[in-house]
């Protein structure tokens, strides 16, 4: 709890910053607020990385960001003046980002570059940013707010690591994806035609149905869909999401009813609700999705008489939102969870086999480890609901042996004969286990 607090409280004090120096420029122009709430996003953004990013990881982006914060602008011009041509470049570019993977650290981040711009054009509405003097000035504005964005995440990052309040992620990134098996489509493409799908359901279905409302299902989709490693996984996620959706509803139709005596009450609420949502983050991701909600729908000025239609309203598109992802990780080319656990679990034990003692040893196995827990949940909630005839076939069943077999090993006086026993009955249930949690 206490690194996610530290980290929560370095994330939301480089969202001040950010905010606070665009809005600042905003008063000197005399144009509106919403910049200043385009660089805010662009923090939380950048501030998601697993653990604190390092400076040399954000000074990379200051090269591409600006230039891909214009595009960003242009394609919500777009939803504006021609919502279709801007569903197709928002798809197209989203998609990209995830194709980039392919060619290792240097796609990956450049990817990066190109979806954080594009989804906090759905946070910000692009009809307040049309209102910039002169045509230079929302392009102009743009690149300021994302260079405000990285340069306030930059310091507020490098502070944090020389107080020693935060530590970078040392989890390397491998220089390029490993390259698929004769036949097998890489991981990249898959999640890229996955993310296609996903996000080409939630436009048609929300612009023809929800012209007002579009947004709210395209933003679950790509949550829903984003970084899914399974159909377990993709369900788990949209499970998560609706359930904090329905936690926001019922805060927010008692907030609608709270009157702010002034603005900056009105703002410390929004950064308050923020603050706490990446905070708790780390804890369950329901509350991660409640609280972005609360907050977008703060920064929508809802009012008391309107608030409940608009609150049922918001739920359905986040349900067919939810649904536009599980239905294209469920049926473009899916990975069943189970067989992803069984994957991933064996190379856990070939690494705690293969891998020699000395300082690297124990960054490996708890990088391995670390991998697990991220894929344990959807099979954990699988086995509670649905059971395990066989508990030595279910998948979390797996997870679980494996990790008491890395915690044994981290251990400085660990039994070798126990745990080579260990190893050789797990290794007996994954060739027995086919794999089930979807």
């Amino acid at each position: 709890m206490l690194p996610a607090l530290r980290f929560a409280i370095a994330s939301i004090c480089a969202v001040l910053l950010s905010f606070g120096l665009t809005y600042s420029l905003c008063l000197e122009l005399g144009v509106d607020a919403s910049p200043a709430i385009l660089a805010a996003a662009l923090s939380v953004r950048l501030m998601r990385h697993d653990g604190m990013p390092a400076p040399r990881t954000l000074l990379g982006e200051f090269l591409t960001l600006p230039l891909v914060a214009v595009a960003a602008g242009l394609v919500g011009l777009a939803f504006l003046k021609v919502p279709a041509l801007g569903a197709v470049l928002f798809t197209g570019g989203i998609t990209l980002s995830i194709l980039l993977r392919r060619y290792g650290e240097w796609g990956s981040a450049i990817g990066r570059v190109i979806a954080l711009p594009l989804i906090a054009v759905l946070v910000v509405p692009p009809v307040h940013l049309e209102g910039a003097h002169g045509p230079l000035t929302l392009p102009l504005l743009v690149i300021a707010a994302g260079l405000i964005a990285l340069t306030s995440t930059l310091a507020v990052s490098w502070l944090a690591l020389y107080l020693g309040l935060t530590s970078a992620s040392e989890v390397p990134r491998p220089a390029r994806t490993p390259a698929a098996r004769p036949g097998v489509l890489p991981i990249a493409t898959r999640m890229g035609l996955q993310m296609f799908t996903a996000l080409t359901l939630a436009f048609l279905i929300g612009m023809t149905l929800f012209p007002e409302h579009w947004f709210w299902i395209v933003l679950t989709a790509f949550i829903v869909c984003s970084g899914t490693v399974g159909r377990g996984d993709a369900v788990y996620k949209g499970l998560l999401r609706l359930a904090g959706a329905v936690g926001e509803a019922c805060v927010a139709a008692l907030a609608a009813y709270v009157v702010f005596p002034d603005p900056a009450a009105y703002a410390a609420a929004v950064f308050l609700v923020l603050f706490l949502g990446i905070w708790l983050r780390q804890i369950n991701y329901a509350w991660w999705a409640a609280c972005t909600t609360l907050t977008f729908a703060l920064l929508q000025g809802n009012h008391a008489e309107a608030v409940a239609p608009l609150l049922g309203m918001r739920l359905v598109c986040i349900v067919i939102g939810a649904l536009c992802g599980i239905a294209a990780v469920w049926f473009v080319y899916p990975v069943r969870t189970g067989q992803l656990v069984k994957k991933q679990v064996a190379e856990a034990l070939a690494a705690l086999r293969d891998t020699p003692a000395g300082g690297g040893r124990r960054a490996v196995l708890e990088q391995h480890a670390e991998r697990l827990e991220r894929m344990a949940a959807p099979v954990r909630l699988h086995r509670r609901l649905f059971g395990a005839k066989d508990p030595d076939r279910h998948p979390a069943t797996w997870i679980e042996h494996m990790h008491a077999l890395l915690s044994q090993a981290l251990s400085a006086d660990h039994d070798r004969a126990a745990l080579g026993a260990g190893m050789k009955r797990l290794g007996a249930m994954l060739k027995a286990g086919t794999g089930s949690g979807e």
